[in-house]
């Protein structure tokens, strides 16, 4: 059992980069995988800067340089708290939810062309086995 669940771990970790360096290579101005995570955590949370610094497990300084970057390029901005200027919220730019949704529909478009080598019965027997692993986490 052992031996398979390495192997399937590592194919898992492969496809991932697979998929992420497809994307890459579509979009030269492309995020980071991390940078990608931030911009959907603060568009869906709009988290407070060490808020976003636990969901993502790093340390408060590294999120700040993430989130540094992607105010320098637009995409997010910081907004302090009137009562406590330490308290720190962030949300997204117009900009940076139209580079999101550009790039998940990009991913998405990686990710159809991929699975494409798989037939209707594939497709559907890996969807099972998918969210039976997503729902057994629950």
């Amino acid at each position: 059992m052992a031996k398979h669940t390495d192997r399937l771990v590592a194919m898992i970790f492969g496809i991932r980069k697979l998929f992420h360096e497809q994307v890459l290579q579509k979009k030269k101005k492309s995020a980071s995988a991390l940078q990608f995570v931030t911009l959907q955590q603060i568009k869906e949370k709009k988290p407070l800067m060490h808020e976003l610094a636990g969901y993502l497990d790093v340390t408060p300084p590294s999120a700040t340089s993430l989130v540094a970057t992607l105010a320098k390029a637009g995409l997010v901005r910081r907004v302090a708290d009137e009562k406590d200027r330490r308290r720190v919220q962030l949300k997204i730019t117009p900009k940076g939810d139209k580079y999101l949704v550009g790039s998940l529909k990009e991913r998405e478009k990686v990710m159809r062309k991929n699975l494409s080598v798989l037939n209707n019965t594939e497709q559907k027997k890996l969807a099972e086995l998918l969210t039976k692993i997503i729902t057994a986490n629950k």
